[in-house]
């Protein structure tokens, strides 16, 4: 049902609920604001999926310590998974170098040059390149579980996900030099799984990078004054409300002037500005 209101607010946009009655002043900066991180939450979502992808890989093993899948199945999903999370990986950075071409003013170049010289991002990009004519051979695939004394069965199985691609296994007709010369330097076999832990780490820390460099430059200091000083008020109600935006709603009218946005999106640029 649509809560009837009247005046500036934050609300929810799927039930249009209101979270929080604001005056004129303050819903004038932070539509000014909205509007601000409006270009940037597309790259977000790039990177939301990337987490998404971590996420579901790391809970193969959870769900069969748990019961609710069976070994066979883990195995099955594991060359999946893991394939989806390199595609998923390479594609928010190469987001992030369209984003560059088209926000200049951003200055993320140089992070990008900076993770794309890392070694396991060098690997992503070989394993992508690789992924999008032919299927990665992962066929040393093992499952380790340790078992511990603790009451609750819960607790009591830990299951850790072994992957190794073979690279004598890997057709490189059709590569590049460069990929050729990276899959030699991995000798025989790549421990994938300890790659993508590592590339997802390096790309949590070039995400935040890339967008507080974004913040920095496009949203002015009087804005974020105005975060800081309602530092409690998004921290204990906006964000967990899951705040999607703003209106402004006359008596006896529609809602006028409304900015909306991704939740998620608008919860870490939020968090970006706080955390400094």
């Amino acid at each position: 049902m649509i809560e009837i209101f009247e005046g500036y607010v934050f609300v929810q946009v799927d039930t249009f609920k209101v979270i929080q009655q604001i005056d004129k002043d303050k819903f004038e900066n932070y539509s000014k604001l909205l509007k601000n991180f409006l270009p940037i939450q597309d790259l977000y979502r790039a990177y939301r999926n990337v987490n998404l992808q971590f996420s579901l890989l790391q809970d193969l093993t959870a769900q069969y310590d748990a019961g609710k899948i069976d070994p066979n199945t883990v195995f099955n999903l594991t060359e999946s998974s893991i394939t989806a999370y390199i595609l998923m990986h390479r594609m928010f950075v190469d987001n992030c170098k369209s984003f560059q071409r088209n926000h200049e003013n951003a200055n993320i170049s140089a992070l990008i040059i900076d993770l794309q010289n890392k070694n396991t991002e060098k690997n992503m990009k070989v394993l992508r390149d690789y992924a999008m004519h032919n299927s990665i051979p992962m066929s040393q695939v093992k499952m380790h579980t340790d078992i511990s004394n603790k009451a609750d069965p819960k607790q009591r199985f830990h299951s850790t996900l072994r992957v190794k691609i073979n690279a004598d296994e890997m057709d490189t007709h059709g590569l590049s030099r460069q990929n050729i010369e990276r899959i030699n330097e991995w000798g025989h076999e790549l421990d994938i799984i300890a790659e993508i832990k590592n590339a997802w780490s390096n790309l949590k820390d070039f995400a935040k990078k890339v967008f507080k460099n974004y913040l920095d430059k496009y949203v002015d200091e009087n804005l974020r004054k105005v975060v800081i000083s309602d530092k409690k008020l998004w921290q204990e109600r906006l964000i967990p409300l899951k705040t999607q935006g703003i209106t402004y709603q006359p008596k006896n009218s529609i809602p006028q002037d409304t900015v909306f946005m991704d939740y998620d999106a608008l919860a870490y640029c939020i968090n970006c500005m706080l955390d400094e």
